[in-house]
């Protein structure tokens, strides 16, 4: 499964979430690899500098990133990508080789509303391949204040941008801030970051949910199209026979 962390904006934790989602994913025995299409390359450092035994693959074209997506998907159980901040070409690529899309999004209407560009090349993705891929989340991050969450305002333009929400949220918390500096995962920073730790693995494993949930459709899919295939294959043997 290839899942790509995206959003337009800058600053809305998309590196933070894509590293914290890798290692939590190696941690579980997977094969994974990484890809920073992000031209400030902070993940690769990060990852570098933490000696995480992943595969890691800094790229900002859009023709070898599509490449490199399709190589690394038979070597890995899991690939993430970490997008740019901007709507540029290479985002687009994510998104026509991508499973999952992630879209972390600050919590105020104006930051809900400029999510929307990102929301609409989801939708043009999935037109361009012809299906339901890439499925989607919006991840609400940085939150300073849970009175923001009970708007009506901010409720109704995450309704309208037509992706469902995570339940689970990312607070402004300074160990979520630190880590990068730390080269390190909430969860490695000790008791000082167990309410950023436990936030983040409630919050990984919902992702990890609605992900399942992606490869149970495409199961199911495949389960549908190999009925048809078996009903089509069936009707031609009885028409054979009847003539």
């Amino acid at each position: 499964m290839i899942i790509a962390v995206v959003n337009q904006k800058g600053g809305v934790g998309k590196t933070t979430l894509a590293v914290h989602l890798a290692v939590w994913h190696l941690e579980r025995g997977r094969r994974v690899a990484f890809i920073d299409a992000d031209g400030q390359s902070s993940a690769t450092r990060w990852l570098n500098a933490g000696g995480f035994p992943l595969t890691l693959v800094t790229e900002v074209r859009p023709d070898p990133i599509i490449e490199l997506a399709g190589t690394l998907r038979t070597t890995h159980d899991l690939i993430i990508a970490d997008g740019p901040a901007s709507l540029a070409e290479s985002t687009r690529a994510l998104l026509l080789v991508a499973d999952f899309a992630i879209v972390p999004c600050g919590v105020t209407v104006p930051e809900l509303e400029s999510t929307a560009d990102t929301i609409r090349m989801i939708t043009t993705a999935r037109m361009v391949r012809a299906g339901h891929k890439p499925r989607a989340s919006l991840v609400l991050t940085r939150i300073r204040n849970d009175r923001f969450l009970l708007t009506r305002e901010a409720h109704e333009a995450a309704r309208r941008l037509g992706i469902p929400v995570c339940r689970n949220v990312l607070r402004l918390r300074e160990a979520v801030a630190d880590a990068a500096g730390q080269r390190s995962v909430v969860w490695k920073m000790g008791g000082r970051a167990r309410p950023a730790a436990d936030e983040m693995l409630k919050l990984l494993e919902e992702i990890e949910e609605h992900a399942g949930q992606e490869t149970n459709h495409d199961r199911n899919t495949d389960h549908r199209t190999t009925s048809i295939s078996a009903q089509r294959s069936t009707t031609k043997v009885v028409c054979a026979r009847i003539a």
